[in-house]
């Protein structure tokens, strides 16, 4: 009897402990309150990193640099680089139609973490972290527009992104996968060079993930 009870009481110590460790502190509903956030979607979220929800940094709009003294209208939780792509694919849908962006957030520490803004248009996502490619000559302006013209003819969201880096599926591939691999490799040479290595590699590789990993260093 004492054995039956005792792992009735592990087991609910268990549960009560996971509930606690996965449901919002009083810091987090204050910050969810003051941003307007919605507390159910958010809970959701923490079940999965189960790591604190923090307000996203502001990043200055001329340098692109992460100012962790200032603050954006967004919140953001740690997790891995493996995970924070599952769980940005699998909140994705559910959270736009709610209002809401979820994408992998990178700061200058090079963490991945899952970040949440407002929104419907996945291009907010390169503007709020001001993406470039500075480099070769690339604004975040630029690389809007050239991501803004491939979402108009593919449809495309954007999984995450850095400083110089960004990653998007697209809703279907392109038709002429010759003409849009050369495409990707004169306005990101190191998807090849310093990447797949060849053109034929780079068109494997957009089949296969159905999108794109960009950078520029």
């Amino acid at each position: 009897m004492m054995v039956k009870l005792t792992i009735l009481l592990m087991g609910l110590f268990s549960i009560f402990g996971y509930g606690q460790k996965n449901s919002l502190t009083e810091t987090e509903i204050v910050l969810l309150n003051k941003l307007t956030f919605s507390t159910e979607l958010l809970t959701e979220l923490k079940s999965l990193t189960e790591s604190e929800l923090k307000q996203l940094p502001a990043v200055d709009q001329e340098t692109g640099e992460v100012l962790y003294n200032q603050f954006f209208n967004g919140v953001f939780t740690e997790t891995s680089k493996e995970k924070a792509i599952e769980y940005v694919m699998k909140l994705k849908a559910k959270f736009r139609s709610k209002g809401y962006l979820v994408f992998i957030f990178q700061g200058e520490d090079n963490n991945k973490n899952v970040a949440v803004i407002k929104g419907t248009d996945d291009l907010d996502i390169l503007r709020y972290r001001r993406t470039d490619g500075i480099n070769y000559g690339l604004t975040n302006e630029k690389i809007v527009k050239r991501i803004s013209e491939w979402k108009s003819e593919y449809g495309l969201i954007v999984v995450g992104c850095g400083r110089d880096w960004l990653q998007v599926e697209f809703d279907k591939l392109p038709s002429d996968i010759d003409a849009f691999a050369n495409e990707v490799h004169s306005f990101c040479p190191n998807t090849v060079n310093q990447g797949v290595r060849t053109i034929d590699m780079l068109k494997k590789a957009i089949k296969e993930m159905k999108g794109l990993w960009l950078w520029w260093d």
